[in-house]
Parts: C-alpha cells; structure tokens; sequence
C-alpha cells in the first residue's frame, strides 16, 4: 500500500513511524515544504520524561539526548533525528515540495523534490500541515530561567521559555513564534496526534 504524509511537524514523522510498525512493507512518502527535516526555527520541547517515542523511531542526538534532568528537548534535533530513521527505513522524501492539491487519492505538487512538480496517486493521504489560527506563543533560548513563564531545561543547560503575552525581554541566544494550544505539553500530544492518525489510518 502507498501512503502519502504531508506536512513537516513532529507529529508527520511519528505517524511514519506507527505506519511502518504496523505495516513494514508500506511504500511511504513525506511532502514537507523545507529544504530539510528539522530546519528553521524551534518549536515547543518541553517534556515531563523521556523518551516520548520509541527509542527505535531516533537515532543519535549526540549532545541533545535528554538526560533524567532534562525538561526539553531541542525540536529541531529530535525531529531530524525522526527523519533520519524513517529514510533508513525506506521513506521517500519529498523536500521543498509544496502541495497545491489534494484530489480522489491524488496529491499535486510543486517544488524540488523527488519528482519536481507532478502529481502521485496514493491508496491513503494524510494531511497534517499546521493551521496558524490558534494561538500566538512567543518563545526564547536562554542561559537563565524566566519565572513565571513556561520553561524547560535542555541537556545542554540552555532554557527554553514561552509566554502569551508579547515579545520576551533579554538577551537571548534565540528568539521563536509558535502557534498553539499550549507549549508545555505540545509536544507530547503531537507526537501522540501522529500514532493516533497512523493506527486510525491503517485500521
């Protein structure tokens, strides 16, 4: 069976993964608008433990791997590390690739990736492409916590801060948008939307 994923969220790698447990010998292509998986800016990585997927679906993280002190992850690690996995297992890419639609089991789409511009058939097509009308979250990387913010700690002591009520203040390593329910467990239930579509998808 061939099955299309669209997107470039934590969730699109995760529901790959779940597909590929519950069916190896899917044939499973990703349509995501980056040049590469993971690339830029971050989104929220606070975590209550870790791991929050199973430890097959990454691979080396080298110096973001959480520790048991960590409450974040770096997203943009983890998710190039998902990515990387699901091409060892045969997942076809399609990078800076936009899909312009979705027809009767056909995705049309442009850009430069695998196939340049054309359109595919598939047996099964999931969208999960982030919409931007939920809330607007305003975010930074930091060597000190902010309190009363939502924060998490990486493995590499960095902080990880988000806030809805403007623009942080300091001086920091980076400054993020994000849009969202809310940070500090979004990654958690993303990765979860993603297992939860796969097994929806292939029951």
């Amino acid at each position: 069976m061939k099955i299309a994923i669209i997107g470039s969220g934590v969730e699109v790698f995760c529901c790959g993964h779940r597909l590929l447990d519950l069916n190896p010998e899917l044939e499973l292509h990703i349509f995501d608008e980056k040049a590469e998986s993971g690339m830029y800016g971050e989104e929220p990585g606070i975590i209550k433990n870790w791991p929050i997927t199973p430890i097959a679906w990454y691979g080396k993280m080298y110096s973001q791997i959480p520790t048991q002190k960590s409450s974040a992850v770096r997203y943009s690690w983890f998710v190039k590390s998902l990515s990387i996995m699901l091409a060892k297992r045969d997942t076809t890419f399609h990078l800076k690739s936009r899909v312009t639609k979705i027809g009767e089991n056909n995705v049309h789409f442009s850009g430069a990736g695998f196939s340049g511009t054309g359109n595919m058939k598939f047996a099964k097509i999931i969208d999960l492409r982030n919409k931007k009308d939920e809330k607007k979250w305003f975010g930074a990387i930091s060597n000190e916590i902010i309190e009363g913010e939502i924060h998490g700690t990486r493995s590499d002591n960095t902080v990880e801060i988000w806030s809805d009520k403007g623009e942080l203040e300091g001086n920091f390593i980076q400054i993020m948008n994000w849009y969202g329910k809310n940070p500090k467990s979004a990654i958690s239930e993303r990765v979860q939307l993603g297992i939860e579509t796969a097994e929806l998808t292939i029951i």
